[in-house]
């Protein structure tokens, strides 16, 4: 059994003994939660555009009508509609802005046009004089959207003014005195401005990053997408052991719901069981077991799939000659989608290695991870592979060559994504230097003006960040457009890398090419 295999197989074991722990339905919320989160689009001000009028539009959904009347019978002060308008596309959602009698007090009611599994959520929001914000929500299922300088709690299905009663007596007993208080018209800018210090405060510990292309934008990191997802879930998982009985009352706009009513207070999670430690023992026994014997007998693997003769459709351990065709000039070859064309390299320049961490990916993200393999510091050339046919010019393939020796198999290094229709090779110190030129809430990114012209004249080159050694970024057209692009490493006979390729589309290699290099016209 191979180690890769090995340690799956350990995974998988792990995965099955972690569903039983905790509950196979916390994992499977936690992936969702963490892809929904690291690749959603986020703004500050999350599309909100006003909308004329002191009451709901008629289409909104009944929980938006009965707590907008509840606030106003509260005698709270209504600070405006809001509606959630993507460019281009229809409403997806209604917000109400309301501010307490004292001021202290921010109230944010909002719900979803969705058909299916709509959110219809009421959160009230302070700030005490230390800079703390509390808030508290009638519907779990976020995580901390402050910054970490926040303290949440959840009412289930509260009306308003029992929601409010819950949240004044959080603030008795967690905030300082004096509470912050806003004046009527300031609700809006005021979330607004606790939403821009949070995401200040994510960026700051490497949670969140702003995004330099659309300024008052922002996405999570990793780091901060695995830590929020982790939060929503435990506030899903927490506030249904405590609140189990407040889960049968009706949401307010349902039948049957009162603006009025006070539920059964909170009661804290039940202990486990013995029951349920001897349970998990045995679970974690059965895991091990299958794992031992797995182990020490293995499976018969698969037969191995063998490539088509010709292909450069590069895989792990695949015969170098299959693949080395393709870098040579007047190749021909057939597209993914049936054209004929000719392969010709055109070089892009000398790519700096000051530390041999080689980053792929996007070239205006700041967020990429370098390879694991250290190359070899100093320049190396990097070249496009370019299939020409039917008047087109189309780059598939990018390729950096560390050394002049040749490959004799090829290593999946992985895949990364392309959002901007343009794909870098760089030293990691590169994507540092970068990074410090463009600063926390930069957004004009240092690339943007030095690529533009690359790339209007041609479909790749060299930028110089700085006078030489520092570290330089190749940056090249990634074909088609947006997408995600294998990369692999070209390792010689002693098994040290001699090249790295990004392939932008499949090919099938047709006649070996002709003796000596045919000049590209384009």
């Amino acid at each position: 059994m191979g180690l890769l295999e090995g340690v799956f197989v350990v995974a998988v074991h792990l995965v099955v003994l972690l569903s039983v722990l905790v509950g196979g339905w916390q994992l499977v919320m936690l992936g969702v939660a963490y892809r929904q989160v690291r690749g959603a689009r986020l703004a500050i001000d999350d599309f909100m555009r006003p909308v004329q009028g002191h009451s709901p539009p008629p289409e909104a959904r009944p929980y938006l009508h009965a707590t907008h009347e509840a606030f106003s019978t509260l005698g709270w002060r209504f600070d405006g509609l809001y509606q959630k308008v993507p460019e281009g596309a229809a409403p997806q959602a209604d917000f109400s802005l309301w501010l307490s009698p004292d001021g202290t007090v921010l109230g944010a009611v909002v719900a979803t046009r969705a058909e299916k599994d709509p959110v219809e959520r009421t959160v009230l929001v302070s700030q005490d004089a230390s800079g703390k914000v509390l808030t508290a929500n009638d519907l779990p299922g976020t995580g901390d959207q402050f910054g970490g300088a926040s303290s949440m709690g959840t009412l289930l299905h509260a009306a308003p003014a029992e929601l409010l009663a819950f949240h004044q007596q959080r603030l008795q007993a967690e905030a300082r005195s004096p509470l912050r208080t806003w004046q009527p018209g300031q609700v809006f800018a005021a979330l607004r401005e606790l939403s821009e210090h949070s995401v200040k405060l994510w960026a700051e510990t490497g949670h969140a990053r702003w995004k330099p292309e659309a300024p008052g934008e922002y996405s999570y990191t990793r780091k901060g997408a695995w830590r929020y997802a982790r939060q929503a879930v435990r506030s899903v998982h927490d506030v249904g052991a405590a609140q189990r009985e407040r889960l049968k009352l009706p949401r307010l706009g349902s039948p049957g719901a009162s603006a009025t009513r006070t539920g059964p207070e909170p009661k804290l999670p039940a202990k486990r069981s013995r029951a349920s430690g001897i349970v998990n023992a045995v679970a974690l026994g059965v895991c091990l077991w299958f794992v031992v014997a797995y182990w020490r007998k293995p499976p018969p693997e698969p037969p191995r799939a063998v490539p088509a003769l010709g292909s450069i459709a590069l895989e792990e351990d695949v015969d170098a000659a299959l693949a080395a065709p393709a870098f040579a000039d007047g190749q021909r070859a057939t597209m993914a989608g049936g054209d004929e064309v000719t392969l010709y390299q055109r070089p892009l320049g000398e790519l700096r290695l000051t530390s041999g961490r080689l980053v792929a990916g996007d070239a205006f993200s700041l967020d990429s991870r370098p390879f694991a393999v250290t190359l070899p510091a100093g320049t190396h050339p990097v070249f496009l592979t370019v299939a020409e046919g039917n008047g087109q010019q189309t780059p598939v393939c990018a390729r950096l060559q560390v050394s002049e020796r040749p490959v004799s198999r090829w290593r999946a290094a992985g895949a990364y994504g392309v959002d901007s229709g343009t794909a870098s090779f760089r030293d990691a110190e590169a994507e540092e230097l970068m990074a410090g030129k463009l600063g926390l809430l930069g957004t004009e990114h240092p690339l943007l003006p030095k690529i533009e012209p690359i790339l209007s004249s041609g479909m790749g080159g060299v930028v110089e960040l700085a006078p030489a050694p520092a570290a330089n970024v190749a940056v090249f057209s990634s074909g088609y457009g947006d997408g995600v692009f294998p990369t692999w490493f070209g390792l010689d006979a002693a098994g040290q890398a001699a090249s790295v390729v990004t392939c932008f589309t499949g090919l099938r290699l047709a006649t070996p090419p002709p003796a000596g290099p045919v000049p590209s016209e384009g």
